[in-house]
Formats: structure tokens, C-alpha cells, sequence
């Protein structure tokens, strides 16, 4: 299982996923990179602020329509990378 792990880790950094600064420890990449889409839907809290699309790259509120989007995955859709969270912004499901 250790071995999968460091596998894993390794493509990462390879592909860029995953960057080590100076001393080692892990880096998010820019937030600014990060690509994904908000509907800017109504909302009161981030409960009502979900991800969506095939690639969960939109975020949007509870009482819209799902989005539907083509199956395409990009780098920049993941916003665990780029430390980014769908929430409830000023009234708005937007990604921060």
C-alpha cells in the first residue's frame, strides 16, 4: 500500500499536481489558475452552494437547475489543489 502511495505522489509532482517548495513541504498552486465556474445562484449559507457538472467544476445553488456540462476533466477544475470551496458569498454561490 506504501508503495501505491509514493507511486501516486510521485505522478503528481511529475504532472505538476502537487509542488514541494523550499523546504520541502507541500504547495497549492495559484489560486488565480484555478478554473472552474460559478452560476453566482441565490443563496443564505454555503449549505445551499453545491458542486456540479461532470467534472463537479460549477458551483451553484440548491434551487437551480443542476448545470450539465460535457465529461472533460481539466487540472484546474480541482479545487482541492487550488484550495478554492463553493460556498455562499454576498448572497451568491460562488467559488472563494
Amino acid at each position: 500500500m506504501n508503495k501505491i502511495l509514493l507511486f501516486l505522489f510521485i505522478g503528481m509532482i511529475a504532472v505538476g499536481c502537487v509542488s514541494l517548495g523550499p523546504s520541502g513541504n507541500q504547495t497549492k498552486p495559484d489560486k488565480s489558475q484555478f478554473c472552474g465556474t460559478s452560476t453566482n445562484g441565490a443563496c443564505s449559507s454555503d449549505t445551499e452552494c453545491v458542486r456540479g457538472g461532470c467534472s463537479n467544476s460549477i458551483c451553484h445553488s440548491t434551487s437551480e437547475t443542476p448545470p450539465i456540462t460535457t465529461c472533460e476533466y481539466k487540472e484546474c477544475y480541482s479545487a482541492g489543489i487550488y484550495g478554492v470551496e463553493c460556498g455562499c458569498v454576498s448572497g451568491k454561490c460562488q467559488w472563494r
